[in-house]
């Protein structure tokens, strides 16, 4: 996999968004939540909830037009989502605070 995000859960077994949607994850037990991006990692670890997205973007009426442009895993933490996103044409990451 070379983009994508991969959980690990503490039992040592992993799944990633190659094998299963999202919301299809077994969200307990994660012992961490990895974003990979062509050969680098950023890893999440100790945390009570995990999250992940993408941004993307598509042109109406043109079929497979649809691509990423971002994507991001974070966690809660308070009142509070932390997200560590990159980007896709860059491979830069950013991290970022969203209140709720």
């Amino acid at each position: 996999m070379r983009r994508g995000w991969e959980v690990e859960y503490i039992d040592g077994t992993m799944v990633n968004e190659e094998q299963v949607s999202w919301g299809k994850v077994v969200k307990k037990n994660i012992a961490s939540l990895t974003l990979k991006y062509d050969g680098r990692e950023w890893r999440l670890s100790g945390k009570q909830a995990y999250l992940q997205k993408k941004q993307g973007s598509v042109i109406p009426s043109i079929p497979g037009s649809f691509r990423i442009e971002a994507r991001s895993i974070g966690y809660y933490d308070k009142n509070c989502k932390v997200w560590y996103t990159v980007d896709e044409a860059t491979g830069r990451m950013n991290m970022t605070t969203e209140e709720f």
